[in-house]
């Protein structure tokens, strides 16, 4: 797979602004039995898209992991978000998946890029998220690592995902903790060894499916 950023720029979205929402395998990102998902992805819609106004798409979506961002107090007011070393792949994650991808080599970044993405701020309330915080749905187009943290560059989508919801969903999304206490109370990335698109799809959490245009 090529490590190279594809962008898809949104001025190749078909005129009315509504992307198109395939089903079927991995490989081309699509959902097998979930009928059409009528929604419009807008640039002004779009989380600080990634180079500008342009959308991200990888080549081709990995859907056996995503990675989840939670950050404290963060506004998602750049282009990227910073999370602190010693907090990212290594909590909140199998023994199985950090070993995998805790090596930050070339292979690895390559994957982290295929793989869907959230991004949210901290719970506001423990266990609890309130009524106002939603959850970004996107990509990760290019990692950057420093001494004290890693820099994250996203390519994120506003809908209106609910984070009380997810919440509900910590089983499903094979996420740390109870209604009480749990991951999305901590700052740090993590990845899940889980189909993120489908488990949201099941749970009635509507999210955009898009073609890569990979016919395999």
């Amino acid at each position: 797979m090529s490590d190279e950023i594809q962008v898809i720029s949104a001025a190749k979205l078909p005129a009315n602004g509504q992307p198109q929402y395939i089903q079927g395998g991995n490989d081309a990102v699509m959902i097998p039995n979930y009928g059409t998902i009528n929604m419009q992805v807008t640039q002004q819609m779009a989380a600080m898209p990634y180079f500008g106004g342009n959308f991200y798409i990888p080549p081709k979506v990995d859907r056996e992991y995503y990675n989840i961002f939670v950050l404290g107090g963060e506004e998602f007011d750049r282009p990227y978000v910073k999370i602190p070393r010693n907090r990212s792949l290594n909590e909140c994650m199998t023994k199985e998946t950090m070993d995998k991808f805790a090596p930050m080599t070339e292979e690895n970044r390559a994957q982290i890029k295929t793989m869907p993405s959230l991004f949210m701020a901290e719970n506001s309330q423990y266990g609890k998220a309130d009524e106002s915080q939603k959850v970004i749905y996107g990509f990760v187009p290019d990692i950057k690592i420093y001494d004290n943290y890693v820099k994250a560059y996203y390519c994120g989508y506003k809908l209106d995902v609910p984070q009380w919801r997810l919440n509900e969903l910590l089983e499903e999304l094979q996420l740390v903790g109870d209604d009480k206490l749990n991951e999305m109370n901590r700052t740090h990335w993590a990845i899940k060894r889980c189909d993120l698109i489908q488990e949201l799809l099941e749970a009635g959490v509507q999210i955009p499916v898009f073609s890569t245009g990979d016919s395999h």
